[in-house]
């Protein structure tokens, strides 16, 4: 199985993408030293925060 190592834009952790993962073929296509996405972590962490902030309000 192949595999690359590719850096989360938000944390800077380093991770191993196999080829399983949706985001492979882009990363492979970009042909660069160490190339840049974002980690699932982190894709999931920004949707939480950002389903909290879109909540209305609870009254006094």
């Amino acid at each position: 199985m192949k595999s690359i190592a590719a850096k989360c834009m938000l944390c800077a952790k380093i991770y191993y993408v196999d080829e399983e993962h949706k985001d492979f073929k882009k990363l492979v296509a970009k042909n660069q030293n160490l190339p840049a996405f974002i980690c699932d972590f982190c894709s999931n962490r920004v949707r939480y925060e950002s389903d909290e902030a879109n909540k209305q309000k609870k009254p006094m």
